[in-house]
């Protein structure tokens, strides 16, 4: 008895050894320092402030206070983009308030209506994209002039686009003059495009005039982009990309679908297929599009859009690309060298039991399938024990 005792206390003293020394070979996220991870114009403003910041799931975590609502917003890119819009939104209110003080209040009142509630549907993960329009759509119930702000067709995709034609043309211009995405899947945002375009076509004259946003570290295709969505249609716009992305040898079924994919916005589709389409030499291209098509959150949509611009960066400023796969259900490239190029989105990649067990299998399936070198281009920051980690897989870590 006493030996089964000795024998079960130095199991259990081994298994304990043994967790503590596999703990030491991963991290927990570190606590986050604001002032390290945003600058002062985006961690608070007269306009906002950033309440709290954690890490989840590899992605920061932000709960923002503001103007217009409060926000639950899910990675670095998207907060800068939820910024921009609360930020340009509240200095137009106050311009109007200084020349139309009734229209100002209408915009103040119409932002109110847009419950908090609905905010955080556009920035939490959910179930399916046909019930994130559902769910915004249960939620908005704010009107303008007996149309509803943002619209929803028949099959509950936002349509984006107000019925009358002359209202579409405004809204495009004022999206474009403020910098504002005029697809966004932001609801306050959408309500008070809609308003600001109802208002010009109504023949509110003020309404909008002397009042602009410069974009600022835009580059030249960015620019040619929205200068694209300001003079097109979002049927102008879909029969361009379905051009852009069949010439480049994507099989036709597949531009379809991607097309009517719900999950996407029509500002996604746009960059996408912008991208992409300058890389017509590349082969494998329609397994982009096929794990684009799993998208199911705003926050996937934004990563896709972004690898489609880091596929572009890469192929220009680095070495031109083969061709792409996927492996493991993760999207990757082939140089012409003979080199695979793996992809980590990662707002923050701290070493962990997956993401060891995942760039194990990455660099062993990189070997074995007799690639010179291996590569890994993060769109984020990786921590000192994940860099050394990396580079003992043989990674040469890529920043774009």
């Amino acid at each position: 008895m006493i030996r089964e005792n000795i024998i079960n206390l130095c199991l259990i003293g081994f298994l304990l050894l043994s967790s503590s020394a596999f703990a030491k070979g991963n991290e927990d996220y570190p606590v986050i320092n604001s002032n390290a991870i945003l600058s002062s114009e985006y961690l608070s403003s007269t306009y906002h402030r950033v309440d709290s910041i954690d890490v989840n799931n590899d992605y920061y975590h932000f709960i923002v206070e503001s103007d217009i609502g409060r926000y639950t917003v899910h990675s670095l890119a998207l907060l800068k983009k939820r910024v921009n819009e609360i930020k340009t939104i509240s200095q137009a209110i106050n311009v109007y308030q200084q020349e139309n003080e009734e229209f100002s209040g209408e915009l103040r009142s119409q932002l109110t209506i847009s419950s908090d509630s609905a905010v955080d549907l556009i920035t939490r993960p959910i179930s399916s994209a046909s019930n994130f329009a559902g769910q915004l759509a249960d939620n908005l119930n704010a009107t303008l002039a007996g149309e509803d702000a943002f619209i929803y067709q028949s099959d509950h995709r936002p349509s984006y686009e107000p019925r009358d034609p002359t209202t579409a043309t405004h809204k495009r211009n004022i999206a474009f003059q403020l910098g504002l995405d005029i697809y966004t899947n932001n609801p306050r945002a959408q309500s008070f495009l809609n308003m600001v375009a109802s208002a010009r076509s109504s023949g509110k004259v003020s309404a909008g005039i002397g009042i602009s946003n410069a974009v600022r570290n835009v580059d030249e295709m960015d620019q040619k982009i929205r200068f694209l969505m300001k003079k097109m249609t979002l049927a102008e716009l879909n029969f361009h990309n379905t051009k852009w992305l069949t010439k480049t040898g994507i099989k036709p079924y597949l531009v379809k679908q991607f097309i009517a994919y719900p999950g996407l916005s029509p500002t996604n589709k746009t960059r996408i297929a912008a991208y992409l389409s300058k890389l017509n030499h590349v082969s494998g291209l329609d397994e982009f599009i096929k794990l684009s098509l799993k998208v199911r959150t705003e926050l996937q949509a934004s990563l896709f859009e972004r690898l489609s611009k880091t596929l572009w960066k890469f192929n220009q400023d680095k070495e031109t690309v083969s061709r792409l796969s996927n492996y493991n259900g993760h999207l990757n490239m082939i140089t012409i060298s003979g080199d695979i190029v793996f992809f980590d989105t990662a707002d923050l990649f701290i070493w962990s039991e997956l993401k060891q067990r995942q760039y194990e299998a990455s660099a062993k399936y990189a070997k074995q399938s007799g690639f010179k070198n291996w590569q890994l281009v993060s769109l984020g920051e990786l921590t000192s024990l994940a860099k050394q980690k990396m580079s003992a897989l043989a990674f040469s870590l890529i920043f774009i």
